[in-house]
């Protein structure tokens, strides 16, 4: 007992140590989390296919039309039950995550025992997905259950569970840089060293695990690259322009799917199947449209891929992807997104190579760029792209037009489409991820729930003799102001009734609409959120609003609106909110 205490002691006393202790630990489940992943996927597409070369395109060619056509379904049957039972077995994973994070929520460590199973099952069996959203939720779901283990605060539980998925993503890819980039830019929205340092080392902890048994190996071998001609920028703009579009149909695609499949009247289990048995039948006719696609990908930038096809495959992996993923099945985005820009910058630069053979690299270069170009586009992280780009190909020398792209397509798609791939079903679900869960409490208040109704007026022409035999019995210290009609013009506090006070004489003339504010009138509608009118209250520090509504340009008021209601309106609702996560 003495060893525990001292021991708590020692590490209370020196913060850093234990936050590099915690980090290794997270690094250490997410880079064997991933192995196991690995090999799990690897043994069910042996059972299934009688092989688990990555290579996938090989493998096909050597299975009978039957078995590509039914395999995927049963792989979607087997997930499908297991989601019966477990909801966190379907999806791919990120949306999850940063769900959690935004609302300061944990993630039970069996998340990632269910979601290793499904993902493999489906990845396995050669569903259109990639490694990588389930191996964020495997590491995030590692990494909630440490801070769970050492009751961590959800300030260093955000911390634990970024890093735990940071550690995953940086293993798979080989990437530790693009994983870390990853977690701070997607999943927390922030760079603060006290948040960055544990996902730093977790991401080295997890990639020195993955190189030890996997080797030190570069994920997509890029050809040679140098930019032929400053002109040769003015391509990577549209390159980037185009890419956006792009991107942005495949999150529409993909949610359109998703939400078809949700409206179709069978049963659960039956949806992921049917998904599976759909994208059989597209293999049969196109076997680059199953699987991860990581030859397909490589075959395009070594400018190896028939320029029909590459254009075909753009659209027909985005459907899929939305039919295994969208049907229930358990995969990541990440890689499918790549696929779709490096098939979006082939066609691109067949198209300007063509044209402009003197001045522009070949189609391959320009598929390397837009897959950078499409992650903007589809995630909205622009660094991690550059990034994660950078280290799975080893190619330094297109960082320029790579860079260019990736923020041209970033801007555009965002001007076109709001939200990223990740935080669209967020949003439809009412949750905004870009606050955290105190705003999110007071965006679910009306005002009209909290406001005071039982207020104290006065008319513009109501002596200052009257108003001080108000202010006595008024439960507030902010007093409307109506004109003669009954409409607000202005807003009396305190300090404006101290300003007369102590002035002799002026007591008997002052009037309220004298000495109120009318200028710059700050006031809410009953519909406004509680955080709304917090915003307002701090424009100008002040205690209490005026509740109105229009009618006809003028402002009828109906209540007031204290500080004090919304931090107890907030109390409440915050330890009920507790209690339910």
């Amino acid at each position: 007992m003495n060893i525990k205490k001292s021991l708590n002691n020692f590490l209370s006393d020196h913060e850093d140590l234990y936050l590099i202790l915690i980090s290794t630990l997270v690094g250490l489940l997410a880079g064997y989390g991933n192995l196991i992943f690995r090999y799990m996927i690897g043994f069910i597409q042996k059972f299934f296919y009688g092989s688990d070369s990555e290579y996938f395109l090989q493998v096909l060619e050597n299975t009978p039309l039957y078995k590509i056509i039914l395999i995927p379904a049963v792989g979607g049957l087997l997930v499908g039950i297991i989601a019966m039972i477990f909801k966190s077995a379907k999806g791919h994973g990120v949306p999850d995550v940063i769900k959690v994070i935004a609302l300061n929520r944990s993630i039970s460590p069996f998340v990632a025992v269910i979601k290793t199973v499904s993902s493999a099952i489906t990845l396995g069996t050669g569903g259109s997905a990639g490694r990588e959203g389930p191996i964020v939720q495997i590491g995030a779901a590692l990494g909630s259950g440490v801070g769970k283990l050492f009751k961590f605060s959800s300030s260093r539980m955000k911390s634990v569970i970024a890093a735990g998925a940071a550690g995953g993503l940086a293993a798979t890819f080989n990437a530790p840089i693009g994983g870390a980039m990853f977690a701070a830019e997607v999943l927390l929205g922030e760079f603060g060293i006290k948040t960055f340092s544990p996902i730093i080392i977790s991401t080295v902890v997890a990639t020195t695990i993955s190189r030890a048994y996997l080797g030190n190996h570069i994920t997509f071998l890029a050809p040679p690259y140098q930019v032929v001609s400053p002109i040769e920028f003015i391509f990577y703009i549209i390159l980037g322009l185009w890419c956006a579009v792009i991107g942005v149909i495949f999150i529409k695609t993909f949610y359109f799917f998703e939400e078809k499949f949700e409206n179709l009247k069978l049963p659960s289990f039956v949806k992921p199947a049917l998904g599976g048995l759909l994208l059989g039948i597209m293999g049969i006719f196109i076997k680059e449209v199953m699987g991860v696609g990581y030859d397909t990908i490589d075959d395009i930038l070594y400018s190896k891929a028939p320029f029909i096809l590459i254009f075909i495959l753009i659209f027909l992996k985005m459907v899929a992807t939305s039919l295994t993923l969208g049907s229930g099945g358990s995969g990541g985005l990440f890689v499918p997104s790549l696929f779709i820009g490096a098939a979006a910058g082939g066609v691109a630069g067949t198209v300007f190579h063509t044209l402009f053979p003197t001045i522009t690299a070949n189609s391959g270069a320009y598929g390397l760029v837009a897959m950078s170009a499409m992650l903007a586009a589809t995630m909205r992280a622009p660094l991690t792209a550059i990034l994660i780009i950078f280290e799975i190909t080893g190619n330094y020398q297109i960082i320029l037009p790579l860079m260019l792209s990736t923020i041209i397509a970033h801007i555009a798609a965002s001007a076109i489409e709001k939200e990223s791939i990740f935080t669209w079903i967020l949003t439809k679900q009412g949750v905004r991820i870009r606050k955290g869960a105190e705003e999110q409490i007071l965006d679910s208040i009306k005002v009209k729930e909290v406001m005071l109704t039982d207020i104290v007026t006065f008319r513009e022409n109501t002596p200052f003799k009257e108003i001080l035999e108000g202010v006595k019995t008024a439960k507030h210290i902010y007093y409307p102001v109506l004109n003669s009609e009954g409409y607000l013009t202005g807003m009396l506090s305190l300090d404006d009734i101290k300003s007369v006070l102590f002035e002799e004489g002026l007591e008997d003339i002052v009037v309220a609409g004298e000495i109120c504010t009318k200028k710059n009138l700050i006031y809410v509608y009953p519909e406004d959120t509680l955080s709304t009118a917090l915003k307002k209250l701090g424009i100008k520090d002040l205690g209490a609003i005026p509740v109105v509504e229009d009618e006809n340009g003028k402002l009828k008021l109906i209540g007031l609106l204290r500080r004090s209601d919304i931090i107890l309106a907030y109390n409440k609702a915050l330890t009920q909110f507790m209690e339910n996560k």
